[in-house]
Parts: structure tokens; C-alpha cells; sequence
């Protein structure tokens, strides 16, 4: 109980200094700065213990990162554990109207995705293309949105394979275990002290397919991200 209080006391004055910090930055090395110290604040003040393999990827490398969802607290874990690249959410258009947070995100120029206006989402997915084309890795949640069964990924969405297709960047997959124990879907009130559990796989070289392989790559990328969830989780 008082680490959830100690939690709680911290997460939005935390919240609303480092957003406030990138709203009024200018440079790309502010935002980055405050998005990790952000999310190693959040993660410290949870308690949790941390097992994290990223060792199948290359720091020097820009990747079209697709990561399981399953929580709000995905969210601190990427932008500590991925801070040695320089990446941008790729996130549906609503989460730029939250208070604060939403605009911290638009500001640190996060990709916006209008999944109600077909043509303007293939204008944004072509943004995230130059995005990456200018070294900032994209990250994609290819469920397309939190899973509210931590037994199964949901079906993957075909947008992600589009823009890696596209820009050519290796597709590093990333498994996450344990955020829903923290933060579930729909709850408020979060479980601290939980075991999280973070792998990369190896990337996949999008250079080998053309954008008519979409549909190849989206069924060989669930394949092999279901297999190693259900390892991570029977470990």
C-alpha cells in the first residue's frame, strides 16, 4: 500500500514536469532527454523488477520497432528500456488530445495516425516513412490496440507492415510480459512490485520483400512473435 501511494504522489507531478519541459523545448535532444528520465522515474517509483534481453539488436541501427500492448505502463518501459534509439510512437490520433501528455507527444513530434479518414492515414503513414528515412526508429504497437487477454497476442493490423515495407528498415519485433499485472486495461488503480519481462527477436530484413508481400510479412511476424510469447510465459 505505500508503494502504490508513494507511486501515485509521484506519477503526475512527474507527468506534467517533463511534458511541460518538452512543449517548450526546440530540440530533438531535449525531448529525448526528458522522455527517458520520465520513464525511469515512473519505473522506479513502481517497484518492479526487470528482466530485459535486447541484445539481438544493434544500437547503431534504425528499426521499425513492433512491440506487443498491453498497458498504459508500456509506455515508461519503451521509453527507458529503447533510450538508446532515437524513436517516435506511431499512435492513434486520440491520444494527442489527452491534457498535457498529448500535447507533450505532439510537440515531441510522435506520429499521429487518423484511423477514421483512410486517406489522411495513408498521408501519415507516409510522415512515419520520412521519419524513419531521417534516423528516428517508428514504433508500432501492431495489435493496434492494449490486449485485454495476456494469454494470446490479438490479430496484428496490416498499417505497420505498410510503413516498414515502405521505408525499407529492418522490423524489430519486441515482446513484453508482465505490464498488464500492473496497469490492466480499464483499471485505475495499478499492482506495484510486478516482474516485467522485455525480449527483442531477431529483425527481419524488409529489404528481401516488396509492399505485395504485406500480407507475407504480417503472418510471418505474428507467427513468430506468438511462438516466443508463449515461451516467455511458460518460462
Amino acid at each position: 500500500m505505500l508503494r502504490l501511494i508513494y507511486f501515485y504522489l509521484l506519477l503526475l507531478p512527474l507527468t506534467i514536469f517533463y511534458s511541460l519541459v518538452i512543449i517548450f523545448s526546440k530540440t530533438q535532444k531535449n525531448f529525448h532527454w526528458s522522455e527517458r528520465s520520465w520513464g525511469k522515474a515512473v519505473l522506479d517509483a513502481s517497484g518492479c523488477e526487470f528482466d530485459v534481453d535486447l541484445s539481438a539488436l544493434d544500437k547503431n541501427q534504425t528499426y521499425v520497432f513492433m512491440v506487443n500492448h498491453q498497458s498504459f505502463f508500456d509506455i515508461p518501459l519503451l521509453f527507458h528500456f529503447l533510450s538508446p534509439w532515437q524513436f517516435k510512437f506511431v499512435a492513434k490520433k486520440s491520444l494527442f488530445n489527452f491534457p498535457i501528455f498529448g500535447h507533450a507527444m505532439a510537440a515531441a513530434k510522435h506520429i499521429s495516425i487518423d484511423r477514421d479518414n483512410s486517406r489522411q492515414g495513408m498521408k501519415d503513414i507516409q510522415h512515419a516513412v520520412e521519419v524513419a528515412n531521417s534516423g528516428h526508429s517508428p514504433l508500432i504497437f501492431p495489435e493496434g490496440t492494449r490486449n485485454p487477454d495476456p494469454n494470446k497476442l490479438l490479430p496484428f493490423k496490416i498499417g505497420g507492415m505498410i510503413l516498414a515495407l515502405k521505408c525499407q528498415k529492418p522490423i524489430a519485433p519486441i515482446l513484453m510480459v508482465g505490464p498488464e499485472k500492473v496497469l490492466y486495461k480499464g483499471k485505475l488503480i495499478m499492482s506495484p512490485c510486478q516482474k516485467i519481462r522485455i525480449k527483442a527477436l531477431p529483425p527481419i530484413d524488409t529489404t528481401k520483400y516488396t509492399l505485395k508481400d504485406r500480407e507475407k510479412i504480417k503472418e510471418y511476424l505474428q507467427e513468430i512473435m506468438n511462438k516466443a510469447y508463449a515461451e516467455m510465459r511458460h518460462e
